[in-house]
């Protein structure tokens, strides 16, 4: 390699590195502004404002292909275990004891491009859904020889209670898919249970098996109860059971 070709990917190095570094520190300080903000401006300009700026660069290929490591300290950022998907997920403080979470995912289609999806409508507060959660774990997993990426989200909406969700996603057609297929029926894919208490959620990869600590509804405390059983839901047949 000549040194002028050797001075060429040097350049182009660094400039990569310093524009993922601009966009680190400007998304950082976005969210800071959120954090030190009054109640009504954080809802109404800064929480808008700071998904959008985000979604905008995360369709940069230098945020793919580098570490986010200012936005890190206010945004839980969990990448798939090959590489081909990093899901974002923050609290932006808009909510009360109900904490209003937004998710996004930023993946590689498989033209090689890349790509942003949002991850949850952000109207849960009237819909009562389950789709705001934080995503802290990835697992990869085949099912019917397709790649698929089963996630473990958390969240709350208040009344002393907290929610654990699980979702599968797939890269299908240029987009990030939930496959609400690869659940049977019967299964519960949101776990609500108090904030005091853990579900212990974990998946086994050489079982191919979900497990959780079972909870039911109390109607004397109003809550859901520990009842000291373990759920536990194995792949079988494409899609994950009860077994």
């Amino acid at each position: 390699m000549s040194a002028v070709a050797a001075l060429l990917i040097w350049g182009s190095a660094f400039g990569q590195t310093a524009e993922l570094q601009r966009i680190d520190e400007r998304l950082a300080a976005t969210f800071q502004k959120l954090l030190d903000a009054d109640s009504d401006t954080r809802f109404e300009i800064l929480a808008s404002l700071f998904k959008r700026q985000l979604i905008s660069d995360l369709a940069n290929p230098a945020t793919f292909q580098g570490d986010l490591v200012n936005l890190a300290r206010y945004v839980v950022i969990e990448p798939s275990p090959d590489g081909k998907v990093k899901f974002y997920s923050w609290d932006d403080l808009t909510g009360g004891t109900w904490h209003h979470i937004t998710a996004v995912a930023q993946f590689l289609t498989d033209e090689g491009k890349i790509a942003v999806e949002p991850l949850n409508p952000d109207n849960e507060m009237e819909t009562g859904e389950f789709s705001d959660c934080l995503i802290y774990e990835v697992h990869e997993i085949s099912i019917d020889r397709a790649e698929k990426y089963l996630t473990f989200g958390r969240g709350t909406h208040g009344s002393g209670n907290q929610h654990s969700i699980l979702r599968i996603f797939e890269i299908a057609g240029g987009r990030l898919v939930q496959c609400d297929d690869c659940f049977a029926p019967d299964v519960d894919r949101a776990i609500e249970y108090p904030r005091t208490d853990s579900l212990n959620l974990t998946f086994n990869a050489e079982t191919g098996e979900i497990t959780y600590d079972e909870f039911q509804w109390d109607g004397e405390t109003g809550r859901n109860r520990r009842t000291g059983r373990t759920v536990a839901l194995r792949l079988t047949n494409g899609r994950f059971e009860r077994k």
